[in-house]
């Protein structure tokens, strides 16, 4: 579909928006107008203004029998019972729309899908693109992407605009991870329309989805010699480049001009800042640091409260924990303690378990009691940095309400609360404890968390413990690591 087409039914919808917005008269909406904004708003998943076309149509062109065909589309988004009804009423009726309505009413499967496909085809000289992209979709849907394929040549010969076909069938290979015969078809669309920018920058999509970067930055050039401020191509292009040490410098004055003409664009200001970060030599890391941190801080100042942003500030602690903890409370604030969790193990993910656990402790002052959850991921977060007197006393302090931790979790909470204990020279009790663990629980325990324990070899490690706790065996309990957390 060409961009003046498109540019046209974006207009066409505002106007049709607006006449519903000031109460002005549909009525300067021609039948051909409504059908391009029906087709128009089905992209936009718009239910509702389909149906005031429809509404519009019934109206003034009550004998449109495009638009009685659209009826079966929106019908069928909103369930079988009433695609069946209007189908039935309308048994008369013939057209591609119909049938593939008709298809997706009877739910022909395999041979039969394919015989449906196939009557279409025969049946009908010349598909719009409407009812090109309606024929796609329908056959993908039944798993019928290879009857595209292979039947291509007859359909390049019913449609009336080639490109709408190639299109949407390339579309349809990328989601079955079929990009090497998606690339084909895109090869073909630029071919056909070398100066449209959207088909080259799919083109590169593709290209990168297969493993050939490089065939994805001739494609993204091409793109942007056509249309040289796009942001999403620009951003698109400067990510790749950071892929290669040869390219990345490059990468990084690309991503700099973007983020000075969007400093409020959240994605290029954190993929800039981590590449400064990343790229930096071991002498060069506080310069780098001080680069991101100016970038995240002017970001973060015109997206109060964002979330991932106040994550990388702490994670190179640019801000104080507590400064951006109180932002995000103001702006975004957590819904409930699994979302505190979440961004906790943000944080976690970046290294910075020291801001985990403020985070943690910002959400226990703020519901007033020790909740089991963030408990366990106080334990977990205070022994990654090595501080095992507060493992122990976050363990065995009174907590309210169920815990919602995986079996996992609970599993290595345990573990982890018996080592803390043996680093902690509290060796009887960690005997005691991984020995009690290991009967109630690995032995006897419930089926979900005994099968964790085994499968974490958490059974192994307890057992470990406890014989080092209660035999003459030597261990220096400072170095002891069964869990392979710590390098240093």
């Amino acid at each position: 579909m060409s961009d003046n087409n498109n540019d046209r039914r974006i207009e066409l919808c505002s106007r049709f928006r607006q006449s519903l917005s000031d109460g002005s008269s549909t009525q300067y909406f021609d039948e051909d107008d409504l059908i391009e904004i029906f087709d128009y708003a089905g992209d936009l998943n718009d239910d509702y203004l389909r149906m005031e076309v429809l509404l519009c149509g019934a109206r003034y062109y009550p004998d449109s029998i495009a638009l009685r065909q659209r009826r079966a589309l929106l019908y069928y988004t909103f369930g079988d019972d009433l695609t069946a009804k209007y189908l039935e009423d309308n048994k008369s009726q013939h057209g591609v729309l119909w049938e593939i309505t008709r298809m997706r009413s009877t739910n022909p499967m395999g041979a039969d899908a394919v015989k449906a496909l196939d009557n279409i085809l025969a049946s009908y000289r010349e598909f719009d693109d409407e009812e090109v992209i309606q024929l796609v979709d329908v056959a993908s849907s039944y798993g019928q992407t290879n009857w595209l394929i292979s039947r291509l040549e007859s359909l390049r010969a019913h449609v009336s605009y080639l490109p709408t076909l190639l299109y949407e069938i390339a579309v349809m290979l990328e989601l079955e991870q079929r990009y090497t015969e998606a690339i084909s078809l895109l090869e073909e669309l630029t071919d056909l329309e070398p100066y449209n920018e959207q088909y080259w920058f799919m083109l590169a999509q593709e290209f990168d989805l297969n493993g050939n970067v490089a065939g994805a930055l001739q494609a993204l050039d091409l793109a942007l010699a056509i249309l040289p401020d796009d942001k999403a191509m620009r951003f698109y292009h400067a990510r790749l480049l950071s892929r290669d040490d040869n390219s990345r410098l490059q990468a990084v004055a690309s991503l700099e001009k973007l983020a000075a003409e969007y400093p409020d664009d959240t994605d290029i200001c954190r993929f800039l800042a981590a590449l400064y970060i990343e790229n930096a030599p071991d002498d060069h890391a506080e310069n780098a640091r001080i680069s991101a941190a100016r970038v995240l801080k002017k970001c973060f100042g015109l997206n109060k409260g964002d979330r991932k942003l106040a994550s990388d500030l702490m994670a190179i602690d640019a801000i104080p924990a507590e400064t951006l903890i109180s932002e995000v409370v103001k702006n975004d604030a957590p819904a409930d303690i699994q979302a505190w969790i979440a961004w906790a193990g943000e944080l976690e993910s970046l290294g910075a378990y020291d801001k985990a656990i403020e985070i943690l402790h910002s959400c226990e002052r703020r519901i007033g009691y020790k909740n089991p959850s963030l408990n366990e991921a106080l334990v977990i977060d205070y022994f990654m940095i090595k501080d095992f007197q507060a493992v122990c006393r976050t363990f065995e302090s009174h907590t309210v309400g169920q815990s919602s931790a995986s079996p996992d979790t609970a599993a290595l909470v345990f573990v982890i609360y018996a080592i803390s204990l043996a680093k902690c020279g509290r060796k009887k009790e960690a005997a005691q404890f991984s020995n009690m663990i290991i009967k109630l629980i690995v032995e006897d325990g419930p089926d979900e968390i005994s099968y964790a324990l085994r499968r974490l070899g958490a059974g192994l490690v307890l057992t470990d413990i406890a014989d080092r706790c209660t035999s003459r065996r030597r261990t220096d309990w400072s170095t002891y690591d069964p869990l392979g957390v710590w390098h240093d």
